[in-house]
Formats: structure tokens, sequence, C-alpha cells
């Protein structure tokens, strides 16, 4: 799982059955300080997000398993984060060895 932040939506002009009807989001994973990190990449949803939303990303063959029946899928977003708490008490984030 990672976390994310919705930055689009994506609108298909044709679509293959098992994909119709799902909210298909384009977003962007975070690293530890909440900053973007790596390429966007589109994810499906059970229901459709808003942009700038925060949100939980399941990646991987687990993703498949969101929906039934399954859907071949490479992510998936299972969650809406309303908030963030950022625990460092182990010493182990940005700025430390």
């Amino acid at each position: 799982m990672k976390l994310a932040r919705v930055i689009g939506t994506v609108v298909l002009s044709q679509c293959l059955e098992p994909y119709r009807g799902l909210p298909l989001h384009l977003i962007r994973t975070l690293g530890p300080d909440l900053a973007p990190v790596g390429d966007p990449e589109v994810s499906a949803a059970w229901q459709a997000m808003h942009e700038d939303d925060l949100v939980v990303v399941e990646v991987s063959r687990e993703a498949c398993n969101a929906f039934i029946p399954p859907v071949a899928l490479d992510s998936v977003i299972i969650a809406k984060a309303d908030a963030v708490q950022l625990d460092d008490s182990a010493g182990t984030g940005p700025g430390r060895s």
C-alpha cells in the first residue's frame, strides 16, 4: 500500500467491458515528507474522487481483488484519508542518519 494524491480524472474514449463504470483517476505517489515522488499513474476506484484528495492505494496483484468479479488492475484506490500524522520518534525520517 502507498499514500497518494489524486491529481486528475481519466476519461476513456473506448472501454473494455470489465472497466465500464469504474472511475479512473490520475494519482501521484507521496514520499515520507508528503512530497510527490515518481511519475503519475492511473488508478481505479470504487467511487469518484476529487482532485487533491489524499488516498490509500493498493498496488500489484492484490489490486485485482478490490472488485467482484476481480478486474485486471495494477493499482486501485482503497481508501480516502482525511488526515495524516507523521511520527518520527524512531529517528528515521528525512535529515536523520
